[in-house]
């Protein structure tokens, strides 16, 4: 028998949910590597410096404050190595944590989702959705799975967004993360007005914007941010209700809102008969569906069930239908699982044909 996951042991699962805590904060996150303060005299007087690794690698530095012994300078030294000390010890808790089996990100993907936490967007109403989201739920649910991880950032906007300024560029803000961010046509209809945001050359790390809507790419202005986003179905169903959550990579712990475990479940098997001539991705959407379900089952049986028969109906028939597609895979796992989802099945055609 194939399982879908394996749970981590208690302990780490109490390590990883120590450091979720300590990252939940709105403090803005130091980009590249914690790095170091340099002292550099100046004529009579010494100033100091943070020396760095950006995004890219490359050596950076950027000036702290000074003169030493004044005030202002002691007080600007003393913060900027509070906050490379913090960063220093979340660099050493990822590496910890990351070696016992929780998912973690690309370093660029951490510090493009570290500009967008710094920028308020995430405070502000965006929900990380997607396979990066995926990885959140794994490690907040305690279990060691298959991540089946892209480059892609997908992030949902369902309303207006509260930002301090009114209004930001999305594509300004990327690029604050130190990387070459460019707008590219998404290539889904020519005549669309909607982009995503990517890095150039063979680099595949990209950032799409989703709003909900019927018709499968449409392009939706979204003023506060300056950008044509994509229209995704049944997008408020997934994004609405969400919770906190941290995504990990080398240099990065990021705060993040992401949808209720059951609702991307659901969702992914909706999804999943949703896609034409995407057999792959299909199937990926399929096995994170079965692999959430189970971890839920496991610990809250009947849940799942429960949330089938609220799913909206514009898309319940295509659910059902993906529900019906994971069913091999959770008796590989757990036959009473399997059993209790069978249940929860037949529920859903009962009130399909009431």
């Amino acid at each position: 028998m194939s399982k879908l996951f394996s749970r981590h042991e208690i302990g780490f699962q109490t390590e990883y949910q120590s450091g979720a805590q300590a990252a939940d904060t709105s403090d803005a996150i130091p980009i590249g590597t914690p790095g170091s303060i340099e002292a550099r005299t100046r004529g009579n007087e010494v100033y100091f410096y943070r020396r760095f690794y950006d995004a890219m690698g490359k050596p950076r530095e950027e000036y702290v404050g000074g003169p030493e012994g004044s005030d202002e300078g002691d007080v600007a030294r003393r913060l900027a190595q509070e906050k490379i000390d913090r960063a220093t010890m979340l660099v050493g808790f990822v590496k910890k944590i990351r070696k016992l089996g929780f998912q973690c990100v690309k370093d660029k993907a951490g510090a493009t989702l570290a500009a967008i936490h710094n920028s308020g967007l995430f405070a502000g109403g965006l929900t990380l959705i997607g396979s990066h989201a995926y990885g959140v739920l794994l490690n907040s649910l305690g279990i060691c799975a298959r991540s089946s991880l892209t480059e892609d950032i997908d992030v949902a906007r369902l309303r207006p967004l509260h930002l301090a300024g009114g209004s930001i560029s999305m594509l300004e803000t990327l690029r604050s993360s130190g990387l070459p961010f460019m707008e590219v046509s998404t290539g889904l209809d020519q005549r669309s007005k909607n982009k995503t945001m990517k890095l150039p050359g063979a680099d595949r790390l990209l950032v799409d914007i989703l709003v909900s809507g019927n018709n499968a790419g449409r392009a939706v202005h979204v003023p506060e941010i300056q950008v044509f986003a994509q229209e995704i179905p049944l997008l408020n169903y997934l994004a609405s209700s969400n919770m906190a959550g941290i995504v990990l990579s080398k240099n990065y712990v990021i705060p993040v809102f992401v949808p209720q475990p059951s609702r991307f479940a659901l969702h992914k098997l909706f999804s999943s008969q949703s896609r034409t001539n995407q057999l792959s991705k299909s199937e990926k959407d399929l096995r994170q569906a079965a692999t959430i379900i189970a971890a839920i089952e496991e610990v809250y049986p009947g849940d799942i069930g429960e949330e089938m028969l609220r799913f909206p109906k514009k898309g319940f028939e295509k659910m059902l239908i993906g529900a019906k597609l994971i069913t091999p895979l959770l008796s590989d796992h757990s036959l009473m699982i399997a059993g209790e989802f069978s249940g929860a099945i037949e529920a859903c055609e009962h009130m399909l044909l009431a």
